[in-house]
């Protein structure tokens, strides 16, 4: 199979979505690969290491859609790309399509593209390409958060940990996943007072034996507004897997929060889990909503692309292999974790969220399958 890596063109996206090791296992593997031009250069990796490790180098992003027949991406495909699809392309990357572009979505159909969406490519009841982004995230959001807490960042010049004398910073966390977890770890490790809610017991438990340190409550109605109340920081961490975030940071939950205090929503990328957020990037993150500081950074492990590049890599690569290996029709028919992810499988839509969004009918993968001959 000829796979296909594009330059990543969204402002403030410096990833990539294939690294000269994973060009080098493709290439061995017995496949070709084409990059085009500058598509690493973000992320550290020149176009030499593409060329050493066995790529062809691509001029436009036109000749990667021309020569390949599955194109890897990290963002969504915007209006203006979806124009490179070609006739029964494989598309691969975060496409979310349940609340992207209707243009997008009908180039694919169009075309009779078959995608998979890394955000829900899910095995061993892990999504194993998206969580260990979502973690990634969080540690570099709590990171910017203390840059931006201090004097130099426009803060109140506190620091999150305090020091002797000086008690720490209250620190609310609202969701309890992966994403969660991860800002709770960090916030905790440099001092900070954390508390976790969360409307699942299971996922509290598992934040209470991970974390012993870090308080947690059930998302009640009543719980959430006490703690946002009392906080001097809350990060939204809330997501619906493939679907738009839940809106559970509400106007009068945000009113109620302390003057001067921050918010930051990690659920940004699924639209965000507070009304009174919009996305801002890493050259302006921040900006003010009823007194309130929000930092809402779109994909936020591009921050530090090489390392997110690379876990991309790392988690997408096995599936690449077995992709290039049986083709698509078989790949699907072979990996359930494949079939989850295959919102649209030949033209044909094979997922109901999306369906529903953008007024359509699906039809489910395992027939779409059975209807395609082997």
């Amino acid at each position: 199979m000829d796979f296909g890596v594009l330059r990543e063109i969204e402002t403030g996206e410096r990833r990539v979505g294939l690294t000269p090791d994973g060009v080098r296992a493709l290439v061995t593997a017995g496949h070709e690969v084409w990059v085009e031009t500058g598509a690493g250069t973000d992320s550290g990796f020149e176009d030499t290491s593409y060329q050493a490790a066995g790529a062809q180098l691509a001029w436009s992003p036109d000749e990667v859609a021309a020569r390949a027949q599955c194109l890897l991406k990290v963002r969504a495909l915007s209006d203006a790309e979806a124009e490179l699809i070609g006739r029964d392309q494989i598309l691969c990357g975060f496409l979310h399509l349940a609340f992207g572009s209707r243009t997008v979505l009908q180039r694919l159909l169009q075309e009779r593209t078959s995608t998979i969406a890394y955000e829900l490519v899910e095995e061993g009841g892990r999504f194993t390409i998206l969580e260990p982004m979502s973690a990634m995230g969080a540690r570099v959001a709590v990171t910017v958060l203390q840059y931006h807490l201090s004097s130099a960042g426009g803060g109140s010049g506190r620091l999150l940990g305090g020091c002797p004398g000086v008690p720490p910073m209250r620190v609310l966390i609202v969701g309890g996943g992966t994403a969660g977890m991860a800002a709770a770890k960090e916030a905790s490790r440099v001092g900070a007072w954390v508390t976790v809610l969360d409307i699942d017991p299971k996922r509290l438990g598992s934040v209470a034996r991970r974390l012993p340190g870090v308080a947690t409550a059930i998302a009640s109605p009543t719980e959430l507004a006490r703690h946002v109340a009392d906080a001097d920081v809350v990060i939204g961490a809330v997501a619906r897997r493939g679907e738009p975030a839940p809106k559970v940071l509400d106007l009068q939950l945000v009113r109620s929060m302390r003057p001067g205090s921050t918010l930051v929503d990690l659920s940004i990328d699924e639209g965000g889990c507070a009304e009174t957020s919009v996305p801002t990037t890493p050259e302006e993150p921040v900006h003010t909503v009823e007194g309130v500081r929000h930092i809402a950074i779109p994909n936020l492990p591009a921050v530090v692309a090489q390392t997110a590049s690379r876990a991309i890599e790392i988690a997408s690569l096995p599936y690449l292999v077995r992709l290039g290996r049986l083709g698509v029709d078989e790949a699907l028919r072979q990996c359930e974790p494949l079939r989850k992810a295959a919102q649209v499988y030949r033209g044909q839509l094979a997922c109901r969220r999306v369906a529903r969004h953008h007024g359509l009918q699906a039809t489910t993968i395992e027939d779409l399958l059975r209807q395609e001959k082997p």
